[in-house]
């Protein structure tokens, strides 16, 4: 804006003497114009590099945003595998101390019914446990997958970023 008032003030100091002196009226009115262009260019060029700038920083928050949500989301996972897992483990450690206990033939027969039935049941929830830890792995390597890609993305919007910056440092004159 101050480039625009000093162009201003400029053109009307440079027309007030062009009017003092006709023979250099044509080139210095051609000069002042072409430079006030080149300002109007510059300004342009100077708006439109703004708007870039602030795309590219929005952009760059909301990807920020989507990588914090998907690590988020890779903890929490993580977690509850980790819970079914220790679960998984317990009832495993519960049926082999049941085996061993029916193995040894040390339980009175009525006792090692119950004992045969109750792994009977507890195999079938080692079963089922088993495959919810697998699944949970497996949502697990899908919410990971995605933090990678979602990292990724946030890295090339970064390097976006970064080549704007120093396209606009060329631009500026490495000020």
């Amino acid at each position: 804006m101050r480039t625009i008032a000093f162009a201003t003030m400029f053109f009307a100091a440079s027309t007030t003497a062009l009017c003092q002196n006709p023979a250099k009226e044509p080139d210095t009115l051609q000069a002042l114009l072409a430079e006030v262009h080149q300002l109007r260019q510059d300004i342009e060029g100077m708006t439109l590099a703004s708007q870039r700038v602030q795309i590219a920083l929005y952009t760059l928050q909301m990807q920020d945003a989507a990588v914090a949500r998907s690590a988020q989301r890779v903890d929490s996972a993580h977690n509850k595998c980790a819970g079914e897992e220790s679960n998984r483990q317990h009832v495993a450690a519960d049926v082999q101390r049941f085996e061993n206990a029916v193995a040894a033939g040390t339980l009175a027969e009525p006792e090692a019914r119950d004992v045969r039935a109750r792994l009977a049941e507890m195999k079938a929830t080692l079963e089922a446990q088993t495959a919810s830890v697998q699944a949970c792995q497996a949502a697990e390597a899908d919410a990971a997958s995605q933090l990678r890609n979602d990292q990724a993305t946030l890295a090339e919007i970064r390097e976006r970023i970064n080549r704007l910056d120093r396209s606009l440092e060329q631009l500026g004159g490495g000020k």
